[in-house]
């Protein structure tokens, strides 16, 4: 049996955690919502903020999962309480988005928000936590030092936060701080 990925619409085989296409996490249950705190955090204005593209940045992304590329970046809604949050930060877009759709994804996020991300990451074939890893090992630390407390990462794969607190970082979901 295959699983027909919801956001670029790819068949995938049942047991595939993620989309071998666009590299999101597959899902047979809808209902996978994160739950948010009721307490929110607060974003310190020194961190380096990394920051998921799906389900994180991007608020509706499963009611447009079968639109056709153009008319799902057109139709996406962006987390403006989040973009408010943050926009102040050095922001490091990492997603499991691939690189192809990367100049228009990042020129509707600017069009629509008037937000522009200070670096973006995007994938080149892996699945989203091996390739995030990829692009913390080898060129984010590198760039911007390894103190890990200047990093906050927010991110909406459970795997993914527990790949970054592997490597010290704090990550945490939306839900904590909107």
């Amino acid at each position: 049996m295959k699983i027909t990925c919801q956001v670029c619409g790819s068949l995938n085989k049942k047991d595939n955690e993620f989309c071998n296409s666009c590299g999101v996490k597959l899902s047979m249950d809808n209902d996978e919502e994160e739950i948010a705190r009721e307490d929110k955090l607060e974003i310190a204005k020194d961190k380096i903020i990394l920051l998921d593209l799906n389900y994180t940045l991007i608020a509706n992304s499963k009611e447009i999962w079968n639109y056709p590329l153009d008319k799902k970046i057109k139709s996406q809604k962006y987390e403006m309480d989040l973009i408010d949050l943050i926009k102040d930060n050095y922001v490091i877009l990492i997603t499991a988005s691939p690189y192809k759709r990367s100049h228009k994804i990042l020129r509707d996020i600017k069009e629509k928000t008037g937000f522009e991300v200070d670096e973006s990451y995007w994938n080149f074939g892996g699945q989203p936590p091996q390739i995030k890893k990829y692009w913390m090992e080898n060129e984010i630390i590198p760039q911007h030092g390894d103190d890990v407390d200047k990093y906050l990462a927010i991110e909406s794969n459970p795997a993914i936060r527990r790949m970054y607190k592997k490597l010290g970082i704090e990550a945490r979901p939306k839900g904590d701080f909107i």
